[in-house]
């Protein structure tokens, strides 16, 4: 059986592996997760990009956001952990 990206395991890994989340709804974590997609939507298929690059682009996405309630220093530990998930996996 293939494992296959879902959404709702994405978010159970991001909870499991940062600890600092509990303050956060799933709509929180998909504010970035949503971001980081079109981070990867912008990009042509063979551009490069750095972790930070991801960072700095959700950051900027989310400070024009007035109901985010996700401080900038739990969006890279929620980036890191979603691109960890996606390792988990067999389909995206």
């Amino acid at each position: 059986m293939e494992n296959i990206y879902d959404e709702q395991d994405a978010i159970r890994y991001i909870r499991k592996n940062v600890g600092s989340l509990s303050a956060y709804s799933d709509d929180d974590i998909l504010l970035v997760v949503d971001a980081m997609f079109d981070f990867f939507e912008s990009l042509a298929d063979d551009e490069d990009y750095t972790v930070a690059d991801v960072e700095a682009y959700v950051a900027k996405q989310l400070s024009k956001d007035k109901d985010n309630v996700v401080a900038q220093s739990d969006i890279l530990p929620i980036i890191e952990a979603e691109l960890a998930y996606e390792d988990t996996i067999d389909i995206f």
